[in-house]
Order: C-alpha cells, then sequence, then structure tokens
C-alpha cells in the first residue's frame, strides 16, 4: 500500500541543500531521506533560488525553498 504523500519540512529541506553543497547525488538524498527521487527532483526545480539583485546568489537554499512552498500553499 502507497504512503499518502507529506510534504518536506524544514528540516529535510536544510539536509537537501546541505548534501546539493556536497554534490551528493540526487539518489543518494532520496534514499537518505526515504523518499522519491522525482520529489528530490522536482523540489530543486521548483524551489531554486535566482534573484537578479543578486547574481552571486544562485542555488538551492532550504529556509528560501520552505518559504516558496509555504506562499504556494496559501
Amino acid at each position: 500500500m502507497k504512503r499518502p504523500y507529506k510534504q518536506l519540512s524544514l528540516c529535510e529541506r536544510r539536509k537537501i541543500e546541505q548534501w546539493r553543497g556536497a554534490k551528493v547525488s540526487v539518489d543518494v538524498i532520496a534514499e537518505r531521506l526515504g523518499r522519491n527521487r522525482s520529489t528530490i527532483f522536482r523540489e530543486l526545480r521548483r524551489n531554486h533560488f535566482q534573484d537578479a539583485e543578486m547574481p552571486k546568489v544562485v542555488g538551492y537554499f532550504g529556509v528560501v525553498a520552505s518559504m516558496k512552498a509555504l506562499s504556494r500553499r496559501q
């Protein structure tokens, strides 16, 4: 039986940020978190941070990702 979908927590998002910074593959991240690899890919794609005013600050940041996800749910 499949588990119902559960949103990623801030803790999980921070772990994703840390592991992506350490160049850990998406497959390994998914395995460590007990999530499907498509969930991780989707998370990275939807919550990638890029701002024209701060061109050197680009990438995935757990806190920013959590705020983006929360704003989409409201």
